[in-house]
């Protein structure tokens, strides 16, 4: 059975994509704080990857944090 996107939850920020919603919605999940917070730098690095910004790597960085947060739902 196919599953449609009209069926799924709106993602927060369309330009990450759904794959990476997923994985911000697991590691929300992990309750230990420090493998949750590896996760969490992982997953900043590969949105890096995903989404080159601008040229000030400190400003990427925090726009980055700041994207997962929002996804995360604060």
């Amino acid at each position: 059975m196919h599953e449609y996107n009209t069926s799924r939850t709106d993602l927060v920020l369309k330009e990450y994509g759904r794959n990476v919603q997923n994985l911000v919605d697991y590691i929300k999940t992990i309750e230990d704080r420090e493998q949750r917070n590896r996760y969490a730098q992982t997953l900043v690095e590969l949105m890096k990857q995903l989404s080159p910004g601008p040229k000030d790597v400190q400003d990427q960085y925090n726009k980055l944090w700041d994207d997962l947060f929002i996804m995360a739902r604060f």
